[in-house]
């Protein structure tokens, strides 16, 4: 199984809206520190998810990872490390 990528919440939003440019983030409708994810149309359907964002530069967990991809069905690869190593085991 591929290793998970180390995201940031800023390459996160990039990546989300580079896989479909209708994702949302809104800044001031969370509590907090929070950004709030919104896509319109989900299976025909609003759905939003809550992000803790605690600065730019800050790393999402992969709980909030795998929760964002079943809140939006988002294909399993989306997250995944791109970057294989390359080296075998002996």
């Amino acid at each position: 199984m591929p290793k998970r990528r180390v995201l940031t919440c800023r390459e996160l939003i990039k990546l989300l809206k580079d896989y479909d440019n209708r994702f949302v983030i809104f800044t001031k409708r969370g509590k907090g520190s929070e950004r709030m994810i919104y896509h319109p149309d989900v299976k025909g359907s609003a759905r939003s998810y809550p992000l803790p964002c605690h600065g730019e530069g800050a790393t999402v967990r992969k709980g909030h990872l795998s929760a964002i991809r079943r809140r939006f069905e988002l294909p399993a690869l989306l997250f995944d490390n791109p970057k294989r190593s390359r080296t075998r085991k002996r």
